[in-house]
């Protein structure tokens, strides 16, 4: 069993645990292109010379955290398209090359196109690293994970200069099952 299946956590122990998203996958859609709008409108104001700071804890810089987020997005559409698996080098979404904020604005651009137009059976199961999983549960994990990289970008920029970008506000927040704390 994988750490990150909560359900089969809870089974082990004999809790009840119910691992089916709270939000619906039209919900998702738009809360994850509402999120990757934040970033492409943050790009252009991160400032060169915070481009190489590293973020706490992680052998990662501002700037490939930025990709990250970007990458994130990538591999759900990946999984959409039948490309890849989430599997572990999927889920990590690890960028090796450096993209440019054009390159980025593009990609960006790209991303919330096809989510604008998507319409998936969200029940079909996908192979991830930790087991089969619903196309929805996918979904969720990616956009909960850029949303809690986007707070830890705001929050890094913050400590620059708050006019660089907005916080995440709440309301793309709720329902999803995102750490408390910005560093968790």
């Amino acid at each position: 069993m994988h750490g990150v299946d909560l359900q089969q956590v809870a089974g082990l122990l004999g809790l009840n645990y119910d691992s089916n998203p709270d939000l619906s996958p039209a919900e998702l859609i738009v809360r994850q292109a509402a999120l990757l709008s934040i970033l492409d409108s943050a790009l252009d104001h991160i400032p060169k010379s915070a481009h190489e700071i590293k973020i706490p804890g992680r052998d990662r810089t501002v700037w490939n955290l930025v990709e990250h987020m970007c990458e994130i997005a990538c591999v759900y559409q990946r999984v959409v398209e039948g490309t890849s698996t989430f599997d572990a080098a999927a889920a990590d979404a690890e960028v090796t090359d450096t993209s440019t904020g054009e390159q980025l604005h593009s990609s960006i651009s790209r991303l919330t196109a096809k989510l604008s137009v998507e319409t998936q059976d969200y029940e079909r199961s996908v192979e991830t690293y930790f087991g089969p999983a619903s196309l929805h549960y996918v979904l969720e994990r990616c956009t909960w994970h850029i949303a809690q990289h986007l707070r830890q970008l705001a929050s890094l920029m913050r400590d620059i200069d708050t006019a660089i970008m907005p916080e995440v506000e709440a309301k793309l927040l709720d329902g999803l099952p995102i750490p408390i704390e910005v560093w968790d």
